[in-house]
């Protein structure tokens, strides 16, 4: 590593983690309603805005967002598509926190990250550097990646009788899939279903009593890291794509 790409690392991780800190002033500040269903009333909690604690919540963010830009910058270095990604993991950890406590992805930031994978797919398009270079690769990103979860919350419903997915966690990964083409869009959900299993697996042998009636593990923090993830790891899962290709004799998957 160059001494330049030392202080792009430093300087990406200060700035993740200064990103990180305001995250708690948003999450106390967007209205109450956005942290509830459409049916529900906000409660006593969300009405007095005091919801996350800058000092234990703003710091566990800081220090994510620290670790995802410098090593996405360690391994991918600096271009447009970064800062647009950096933005896109600020939604993220806006989200991740906002489902973790309130089981609730609101639509406004699942539109948000909508309009910046939109302009990372565009510029993307026009570098032909990572995920996307046809123009209709994003519209099958958004509707591969919504339709399988889709069809794995069809197919909890019907073997295992309760939802597995809320539509909320749909609507994030049409959003992101976006960015990230159908081919990604899939290695993101198998990758966010390994991290829930691996955490799940941690919860029960710790004694965590996950069967309570109303024990409900959101999906919304797994697809946000496993996002981060697939972004990072852009290069190293581009060429298990290319070993996929030579070994089947293709000349690219579509």
């Amino acid at each position: 590593m160059t001494a330049i790409r030392i202080i792009e690392v430093i300087a990406m991780a200060v700035l993740g983690f200064a990103a990180g800190l305001p995250c708690c002033v948003i999450l106390n500040r967007i209205p109450a309603k956005w942290l509830c269903d459409y049916d529900e009333e906000p409660s006593e909690e969300l009405l007095s805005g005091n919801r996350f604690v800058t000092k234990k919540h703003g710091v566990l963010l800081g220090a994510s967002l620290a670790i995802v830009f410098s090593v996405n910058v360690a391994i991918n270095g600096i271009s447009i598509e970064y800062f647009i990604a950096a933005a896109i993991f600020v939604v993220l950890a806006l989200i991740s926190a906002a489902d973790a406590k309130y089981t609730i992805i609101p639509d406004q930031f699942t539109i948000i990250a909508a309009v910046l994978a939109a302009a990372f797919a565009v510029t993307d398009i026009l570098t032909k550097k990572a995920f996307i270079s046809k123009w209709y690769e994003p519209l099958i990103g958004a509707a591969a990646g919504a339709g399988l979860l889709i069809v794995l919350d069809l197919f909890s419903m019907f073997v295992l009788k309760k939802e597995g997915f809320g539509f909320g966690d749909i609507k994030l990964l049409a959003a992101l899939g976006v960015m990230l083409g159908w081919k990604y869009a899939v290695v993101m959900i198998i990758l966010a279903s390994f991290i829930a299993a691996i955490h799940f697996l941690i919860l029960i042998f710790s004694g965590t009593d996950i069967s309570k009636e109303g024990k409900y593990l959101p999906m919304g923090p797994y697809l946000c890291i496993a996002a981060a993830l697939t972004v990072i790891s852009q290069p190293w899962f581009n060429r298990l794509f290319e070993m996929y290709e030579t070994v089947l004799g293709l000349d690219t998957l579509p």
